[in-house]
């Protein structure tokens, strides 16, 4: 369970993965970002799960599938990256209740050094998975942290 006030995650409880309905799983998948926890938040995700992301870095890429290829790549950023803390968070239902709009914002830091990245997702959950995610990042935002990356050792593109 998490807890928004204000526009920020204040707390976090997990409970076992029963049938969550798609607000309960972006509230997992916010917990678990902000909280570092990325095999946990691989597991939200559909094995078939597809990831688009439209507006993306050099080197990052625009689509990927299968829940191993997400954990591969929150490892490889939680390599370098830390997320401290989500703020501005609305989440807007749908008329289709398998799917939500959600706008956030990633506080995190690379080497100290801390940013924060504006994020947009459409996020598709069946079964109390995420079968489908479209996300959009403010690229300017990540592109600073690009340069960031470039001093961490693991500088790999992961997002």
């Amino acid at each position: 369970m998490v807890t928004v006030t204000d526009g920020e995650v204040t707390t976090h409880r997990d409970n076992p993965n029963t049938a969550l309905g798609t607000r309960e799983v972006f509230d997992r998948f916010l917990a678990a970002s902000v909280e570092n926890r990325w095999d946990d938040l691989a597991d939200l995700y559909a094995e078939d799960v597809t990831l688009e992301m439209p507006f993306t870095l050099p080197g990052v890429p625009r689509v990927s599938k299968g829940r191993e290829e997400l954990r591969r790549r929150f490892r490889a950023a939680g390599e370098f990256r830390r997320v401290t803390g989500a703020a501005n968070v609305v989440v807007h239902e749908t008329t289709d209740p398998r799917k939500l709009v959600a706008e956030f914002d990633l506080h995190q830091e690379v080497r100290g050094e801390a940013f924060a990245v504006s994020y947009v997702m459409v996020l598709t959950v069946e079964d109390g998975r995420i079968t489908h995610s479209r996300d959009y990042t403010d690229t300017a935002a990540a592109a600073a942290a690009e340069r960031l990356k470039a001093w961490s050792p693991a500088g790999t593109p992961a997002g």
